[in-house]
């Protein structure tokens, strides 16, 4: 089964300003799931996006299977 990744921005703790930063994670779900339910996701928190996107191609990289095509949604 193909994987495709997504990025998913929250909020982090806070610091030093009123407004607390936003973190970033990387998860795969089955291309072909309806719900895109969550199969994994990166156990630590990134500063950037590209950061992220990064982490997730590392982990599709290193799954076995069919290449996805280099297709690559995030959000």
């Amino acid at each position: 089964m193909a994987f495709k990744i997504r990025i998913m921005a929250s909020h982090g703790k806070p610091g030093r300003g009123p407004v607390p930063r936003i973190i970033y994670k990387a998860e795969a779900y089955e291309e072909g799931d309806q719900f895109r339910e969550r199969k994994w996701q990166c156990l630590h928190d990134h500063e950037t996006v590209e950061h992220a996107f990064n982490c997730g191609m590392v982990w599709l990289g290193d799954q076995h299977g069919p290449a996805p095509g280099g297709r690559v949604e995030t959000a």
